[in-house]
């Protein structure tokens, strides 16, 4: 059936306004339904105000949360067994809490504010080290700082966590050593914050994947195999005293976890954010570099890690580079 001119504007009009009911005579018979919520086409919803994450970003992003959820999750039981050893409850309302916002910022992804999804996997990073300790005695396993020393001194001549201090006794050598390596939580969160302030989403979102398979890795390791390193056995290395070292000192003493040593989280995750840096903005990635063998070279010279510390946190930051470069091409985005 042809329709005219006027009938077909008229039609077109009324489609796109979204009620097409009006436009149509009621069949005989019929009566006619008043539109609902229930009954809206989906013309008729509104459209949320941040749209479900499809993008390769979105979705790379969404498994560093899920992998801190997973951590979360994972480690219950031996917090709460941590817990009922010492007698208190903070660390479980402490963990519960932690995981239950982790999981409502993923169920509740598409509404949550994207700087929020965007931030979480790196923001939740102190935390998850701090309270590291809780899991890391709940389960119980032995400490393994005989073996790694026997390593230590296996393939080294002398035992570096003791004597390159003695070795290299400078004070402005120590200072600036031990600044390096107090510059860890700049160096793998200024690449990520450089990225997204620019609006590289996709840069942003590998350099988090592979901080968080990094995180992943360490992490794990300190669970089943717990090295508390030489300063929790013999003191700190000799080094000569300034104001840095005493700052380095007393943050140590405060926020230190045990049996996170082997491999040393600070040098896989400075490397990771490093070797992204020079990929994604090259100058950033020259003026990290060498802070970052600095850090390298001060967590053994102020006796915090074994040099084999050191050099397994090296492989765990290739391995994670290698594995999140594979990775990164089986991550699709979805929708259209």
């Amino acid at each position: 059936m042809l329709v005219g001119t006027d009938g077909a504007r008229r039609m077109l009009g009324v489609v796109t306004d979204g009620s097409l009911r009006n436009a149509l005579p009621p069949r005989d018979g019929f009566r006619e339904l008043p539109v609902t919520a229930a009954t809206a086409s989906n013309h008729d919803r509104p459209v949320p105000l941040v749209s479900s994450p499809s993008s390769r970003a979105d979705r790379a992003l969404r498994l560093c949360s899920v992998a801190v959820a997973a951590w979360l999750f994972g480690t219950v039981v031996p917090v709460v067994h941590y817990a009922r050893e010492t007698g208190g409850v903070a660390p479980v309302i402490a963990h519960v809490f932690a995981a239950v916002v982790v999981v409502v910022v993923l169920i509740r992804d598409v509404r949550a504010p994207r700087l929020l999804r965007d931030w979480l996997p790196l923001a939740s990073v102190p935390f998850v080290y701090l309270e590291a300790r809780w899991p890391i005695a709940g389960l119980g396993r032995p400490h393994a700082d005989a073996a790694i020393h026997a390593w230590e001194l296996a393939i080294f001549p002398s035992d570096p966590s003791r004597a390159l201090a003695v070795r290299f006794h400078s004070a402005p050598l120590s200072e600036v050593l031990h600044a390096a390596y107090l510059s860890y939580y700049a160096l793998i969160y200024l690449p990520p914050l450089v990225l997204h302030v620019r609006g590289r989403r996709e840069e942003f979102a590998e350099t988090n994947l592979a901080l968080a398979v990094a995180f992943a890795m360490c992490f794990t390791s300190f669970l089943v195999f717990p090295v508390d390193g030489p300063r929790f056995m013999t003191g700190a290395a000799a080094a000569p005293d300034g104001p840095i070292r005493t700052l380095t000192l007393a943050l140590l003493n405060g926020a230190s976890t045990r049996g996170t040593a082997f491999p040393s989280l600070h040098v896989a995750a400075s490397v990771v954010a490093s070797a992204c840096a020079l990929r994604f903005v090259r100058p950033l990635g020259y003026g990290l570099l060498p802070i970052t063998v600095a850090l390298m070279i001060a967590t053994v010279y102020g006796g915090f890690h074994y040099a084999v510390d050191v050099w397994a946190g090296v492989l765990v930051g290739a391995v994670s580079l290698c594995a999140v470069r594979l990775l990164w091409t089986q991550i699709k985005p979805s929708g259209p």
